[in-house]
């Protein structure tokens, strides 16, 4: 019980289907929040570099004042707010007359969190987990991460080594969060929202656009993220 208090006392953060969500705890005095979003924002830079981001409110009563001290934190970190996440119609209304884009609650689903230290570095241990990550689902790994299953749209992945999925990546994978350019990302179908290696980003490609129907491999080369036919010789 006292782990669940503690979670829900505590910034979450979610890769969605369109992006980055913070779930702020409901009681949390704001200075607080702050730190712990500051924290994140320090400790997780090339994470949150270039996403856009959606603070959610479900848990929490929107005021005005804590909103703006929120922007003022994100917009020194050039993090822009794409919209505001309320449970109901009636703070939907609420933040709608106060200027801002609105969404819907989502559920906080998180399957499996390994907390972060971005002191330290993969050292060549592995975490295997076996489940398919549905929309709203996040598991990260302070080394090399297994998964046997799938990565749907809205699942998010984040290791300190390489990630090699035996299953289908349609979500958010980021490999090598300490900025190791060397880690790579392998899956049985690479269909991604969105690709990180190190502090590069790769996209899902346009509409109609077409990744390989086959065992593949992201990786760094020259400075940018390429996908290629997975082989194994090459590592």
């Amino acid at each position: 019980m006292l782990d669940d208090e503690r979670a829900r006392a505590t910034v979450r953060v979610r890769g969605t289907q369109d992006g980055v969500r913070l779930l702020l705890p409901r009681a949390t005095p704001l200075a607080v929040v702050l730190e712990q979003v500051r924290d994140l924002l320090e400790s997780r830079s090339s994470f949150f570099r270039g996403a856009a981001l959606t603070l959610d409110f479900s848990e929490r009563e929107p005021v005005l004042d804590e909103i703006a001290a929120l922007q003022q934190l994100l917009d020194r970190h050039g993090i822009r707010i794409q919209a505001i996440g309320a449970a109901t119609s009636d703070v939907r209304q609420r933040l709608e007359r106060w200027g801002f884009r609105t969404e819907t609650a989502e559920p906080a689903r998180r399957l499996r969190l390994i907390e972060p230290d971005s002191e330290q570095t993969p050292d060549g241990s592995a975490t295997y987990l076996r489940r398919t990550l549905r929309s709203g689902m996040s598991v990260e790994a302070e080394g090399h991460l297994v998964l046997i299953g799938d990565v749907n749209p809205g699942a998010l992945v984040v290791a300190g080594g390489d990630v090699l999925v035996w299953g289908v990546v349609r979500g958010t994978v980021h490999a090598g969060r300490h900025g190791d350019t060397d880690a790579v990302i392998a899956a049985l179908r690479l269909a991604p929202m969105q690709l990180r290696i190190a502090n590069l980003v790769a996209r899902a490609p346009d509409r109609g656009g077409q990744l390989l129907d086959a065992p593949a491999l992201a990786r760094v080369v020259d400075g940018q993220i390429v996908i290629e036919p997975w082989r194994i010789e090459r590592r």
